[in-house]
């Protein structure tokens, strides 16, 4: 008798690419690849891992490659070498080789519940209107975290991403990219329709170059929702170089500073109609609401200012993500209209080319 999980669904949309997108992963992807050979995976369901090596110099290409081997190889695993860095750029090496329409992303930190595949393959047939699926990650950890992590635990990828499971559909809504599940279908049809990247993540003193929020915000604009399901779960695993106050401030600026491209789709969201001129004029007002923002908590800015980003003071981490908001509206102006016209010119080849979604499973 076939599995409860898959009945009913077209074997044809029942298969699942894991992508896996490394940089000098070799240490980490043997637990990352232990739970991906674990997956209890219905009859009936084609599945396969794809691992993209992102301008790695360590051996991480032929230890996966031994790795799964002594795994048993339970599905076939495709491996690939990206030599552009830039996390971005592995994921479209991913997206593009990509054999199912359900792909699961899976960072080399993440250790996936038996059931993911199961669920991922569920979920994405009976809403075909989902463009991006976002997870329940646990946190896992190799040293015990600080006490102030819990507070904090979001800015890391951890814990449930909205109050139920279901469609998030606030205009500044975002699920995170680490074992999220994208619509193949639909991230071919933005490809089709000339989408690129504007946000980088790349290597430095900030974190987070926010391109699942971008190729979220994107797949909202062709029409797909963001959906979050507790029932699709992974654990996070947390290095203890990553339990300190000195990553949680990297992570804080990268977030703070990566925002142009969300703030450009946020406008859109909320009028679809906005032309270059009406956004300049947003954009000011949001320039000033940002300042606002800042000057009307005196106590939080002089505490900002005497302590810098202490966790033991929680409204430090939040004035300083403003600061780097309104720093980086201030100084990227004329940025910020490149990206505007970008996306309104995407937007418009969408609007003139629909995405091809199907009527939801009955």
């Amino acid at each position: 008798m076939q599995d409860n999980l898959t009945s009913g669904i077209d074997a044809a949309q029942s298969g699942v690419t894991l992508l896996i997108c490394t940089s000098n992963g070799a240490q980490r992807l043997p637990e990352t690849l232990r739970y991906v050979a674990a997956q209890q995976v219905p009859a009936g369901i084609a599945w396969e891992v794809v691992l993209v090596s992102n301008a790695s110099t360590d051996d991480t290409l032929a230890v996966a490659l031994r790795l799964w081997a002594d795994l048993g190889a339970p599905a076939p695993l495709r491996l690939f070498d990206e030599p552009r860095p830039g996390k971005e750029n592995a994921l479209i090496c991913g997206f593009d080789e990509a054999r199912y329409e359900c792909i699961g992303i899976v960072d080399d930190d993440n250790w996936l519940y038996p059931d993911y595949v199961a669920q991922a393959t569920r979920l994405l047939h009976l809403h075909p209107e989902i463009g991006v699926l976002g997870a329940c990650a646990e946190g896992k950890f190799e040293a015990e975290p600080p006490s102030w992590f819990a507070q904090f635990q979001a800015v890391f990828a951890i814990g449930p991403q909205a109050p139920k499971s279901g469609p998030i559909r606030k205009h500044d809504a975002y699920v995170y990219g680490a074992g999220s599940v994208v619509r193949r279908s639909g991230w071919r049809h933005l490809r089709a329709q000339g989408f690129v990247f504007t946000t980088s993540a790349k290597r430095g003193l900030t974190l987070s170059g926010a391109e699942d929020v971008e190729l979220g915000d994107a797949l909202r604009l062709a029409g797909y929702d963001l959906w979050y399901d507790e029932r699709l779960r992974l654990r996070h695993y947390m290095y203890k170089e990553r339990l300190t106050v000195d990553y949680l401030q990297r992570m804080g600026q990268g977030t703070g500073g990566s925002g142009l491209t969300s703030l450009v789709y946020f406008f859109l969201h909320r009028e679809p109609d906005l032309e270059l001129a009406t956004f300049r004029r947003r954009y000011l007002r949001w320039l000033a609401w940002q300042s606002r923002d800042i000057v009307v908590r005196p106590g939080e800015l002089l505490t900002y200012a005497r302590h810098g980003l202490d966790p033991t003071f929680p409204t430090t981490f939040e004035t300083m993500r403003r600061i780097v908001r309104l720093r980086m509206g201030l100084t990227h102006h004329s940025q910020a209209e490149d990206i505007f016209r970008q996306v309104k010119d995407l937007q418009r080849r969408l609007q003139a080319n629909p995405a091809p979604i199907a009527a939801p499973a009955s």
